[in-house]
């Protein structure tokens, strides 16, 4: 919605310096700068890509909200569960849910592990209450969306596990510098888009498949959106 005025404004004055965030799907000479997921495999002159989603998530944010959930699980190794929802490439079916529970728990739970339990936007009310009755015993369900309780969890988490319907939860993951394990479910249409992400992220170090071997590695933190915003304040002044 917002192509069309950007280029009508852009047309109405030389002064004004456009910027589009994802694909415009018009030209993209209409606009100045368009900052786009290297992931969607656009290409132009005046196209930044950027690794993963950009977002407002930082680690600084995050470290100043780590003692708002370290009264519910007190543990020097704690495994955070990021869920998603149902969307047009994953069902977020019972089965697959159960699936990714359990390999919380025999990969985790079993070794001495507690679980923080975060629900998005799209995490229907069922899939938390099935969280919290799997989950009673080992750890902290959070049943509704909070962002002090996301970061939160982030900052205490020793290792960080993110259902794989959701490249903004895993993108915004990777602030933490934390392992970061993707749980898989099965697409019900061509997820090619979602392939390019997981294969770029692992191949940068940040994320392994959940089932792997727990271990404790380290990555660059990455935060796309001030890299980006640095790029285009130069190019805005020059």
């Amino acid at each position: 919605k917002s192509v069309i005025p950007s280029i009508i404004l852009k047309k109405k004055s030389k002064d004004i310096f456009t910027i589009h965030i994802q694909d415009p799907k018009v030209n993209f000479n209409n606009f100045d700068i368009i900052v786009a997921p290297e992931h969607d495999n656009i290409q132009g002159e005046n196209v930044i890509c950027s690794k993963g989603a950009i977002h407002y998530i930082t680690h600084k944010e995050i470290e100043k909200s780590k003692s708002y959930l370290s009264d519910k699980v007190q543990s020097d190794k704690i495994v955070t569960l990021i869920l998603g929802g149902p969307n047009k490439y994953y069902h977020f079916s019972n089965e697959e849910l159960n699936k990714i529970f359990n390999q919380i728990k025999e990969s985790f739970i079993s070794i001495g592990y507690k679980a923080i339990i975060i629900p998005s936007m799209r995490t229907p009310k069922k899939t938390i209450e099935i969280a919290m009755k799997e989950f009673a015993s080992d750890g902290y369900v959070v049943d509704s969306v909070d962002k002090q309780a996301y970061l939160s969890s982030l900052a205490l988490a020793t290792n960080i596990v993110v259902t794989c319907d959701s490249i903004s939860m895993i993108s915004e993951s990777a602030t933490s510098g934390k392992p970061i394990f993707i749980a898989h479910m099965q697409p019900k249409r061509n997820n090619y888009r979602f392939k390019r992400f997981f294969k770029l992220f692992k191949e940068m170090g940040i994320t392994r498949e959940l089932g792997e071997k727990i271990e404790n590695w380290k990555y660059n933190k990455i935060h796309e959106a001030e890299r980006i915003a640095n790029i285009i304040k130069n190019m805005v002044k020059n």
